[in-house]
């Protein structure tokens, strides 16, 4: 506060009554909205090393006694902001959806961008899961949204319908954007909250969160198997679904102002979706189920993670072998049974580049694999950058920002 050449007790007066001046200003807003009034407080930011400013705004018609979704909010970051709706639009929009709205200010800090920023978003979901973050709210763990300034929200559009469950997704967008954006869709590996809290901390799954904040459309989509999963990814079933996704994704970005590109993002149980986007382009076999039948299901990328790509060179030792037996029959006599429920094996001919990339330490069934998926590659004349996360970590996302930085590298050059 600046203070005037005024004694001293008059100076105290005088901040007293600036402070009641600016009150009287501010309550009857809050009174007017019907909303509680903001809590202020700080997070420890350990990409940028210091405390973040943070403001907690409750929702319209609170209730302290049932979980509450939330939205993170990242406000002055480094990298540009995308969306042209004001945050103040923004903000209010999401209290009178019922959403408490927690803001963080990076204040334009260097790092506070991918693929630095990752860090924070992995701690930010742990201290989530750990209840280190705003433990006095009891917040919904299946409905935690990261969104940069200049976003919004759009929540279960629908993609599949199936007897006795219905597929959706979660899409966060630069609102009003300044440039159309292309669009990454990743396919959760959570089969029963596809924005599980606890799974994307689990997994230091930031990639959505991160992309979001370098100017994408983001989409988490339903995984195409219903909870609860046994390793089993059955076909054509699987196929049907995540191209419905696709392009659902496609339609809706178009009102979005999105490009239409589409980038593949998959992790885990979600990595050979991805991976089959690729390789079943344009197979008949694949066509007329779910949503947007007449919309092209072609996406101009793909990352690919730690995961099972074909099943017909897994490891002598993989521990899913007997459970594949039991559910597809002996392999040597059932061989095109397990062909067909790999992705890898769709493929034929060299395909668009690929961004490939797992953890130094992870099992030796998931290493075997991606050794087997890159030979596959190679044979075929098929591009492909492959980084390997050095920090042994195991089955994790990386947060290694080389390997971050390349892969958002890729994404721009496939999407913008």
């Amino acid at each position: 506060m600046i203070e005037f050449p005024l004694a001293h007790g008059k100076i105290r007066k005088f901040r007293y009554a600036l402070a009641a001046w600016l009150c009287a200003l501010a309550i009857p807003i809050c009174v007017q909205a019907n909303l509680p009034p903001p809590e202020h407080g700080q997070w420890p930011s350990p990409v940028t090393g210091k405390l973040l400013n943070l403001t907690i705004l409750k929702p319209d018609g609170f209730h302290s006694n049932q979980p509450l979704p939330m939205i993170i909010y990242l406000e002055n970051l480094a990298s540009p902001r995308i969306g042209t709706d004001s945050d103040r639009a923004i903000i209010r929009d999401f209290r009178a959806r019922g959403y408490l709205v927690a803001i963080l200010d990076y204040a334009r800090a260097p790092r506070a961008r991918v693929p630095f920023l990752n860090r924070d978003l992995y701690q930010l979901r742990d201290d989530l899961f750990h209840n280190r973050f705003l433990p006095r709210f009891q917040i919904d763990p299946a409905q935690v949204f990261i969104v940069p300034s200049g976003d919004r929200l759009f929540r279960n559009v629908v993609f599949y319908r199936e007897p006795g469950r219905t597929l959706g997704m979660d899409i966060i967008y630069p609102a009003h954007p300044v440039k159309p954006v292309g669009a990454i869709i990743e396919f959760s590996c959570d089969n029963v909250n596809r924005m599980g809290n606890a799974s994307l901390a689990i997994c230091s799954d930031t990639i959505l969160d991160g992309e979001a904040t370098a100017g994408f459309a983001v989409a988490m989509a339903d995984h195409p198997v219903a909870p609860p999963y046994e390793g089993l990814d059955p076909m054509p079933q699987c196929a049907w679904k995540i191209k419905a996704a696709v392009r659902t994704l496609r339609v809706e970005g178009a009102g979005l102002g999105l490009n239409g590109k589409i980038a593949a993002v998959g992790f885990s149980r979600g990595s050979g979706m991805a991976l089959m986007l690729v390789t079943t382009e344009g197979l008949k076999e694949f066509q007329g189920h779910g949503e947007n039948q007449e919309i092209s299901d072609a996406v101009q990328g793909a990352v690919v993670m730690s995961g099972r790509f074909t099943y017909l060179d897994l490891s002598p030792s993989d521990h899913m072998l007997p459970r594949y037996t039991a559910a597809w029959g002996d392999r040597a006599t059932h061989l095109e049974v397990w062909r067909h429920a790999g992705a890898l094996d769709y493929l034929t001919h060299a395909t668009l580049p690929l961004y490939l990339t797992i953890n130094c330490a992870e099992g030796a069934d998931a290493l075997h694999q991606m050794v087997v998926l890159r030979q596959r590659l190679a044979e075929l004349g098929s591009d492909e950058i492959f980084l390997q996360d050095p920090q042994p970590r195991g089955h994790k996302v990386p947060l290694e920002p080389g390997v971050l930085a390349a892969m958002n590298r890729y994404l721009k050059g496939r999407l913008n």
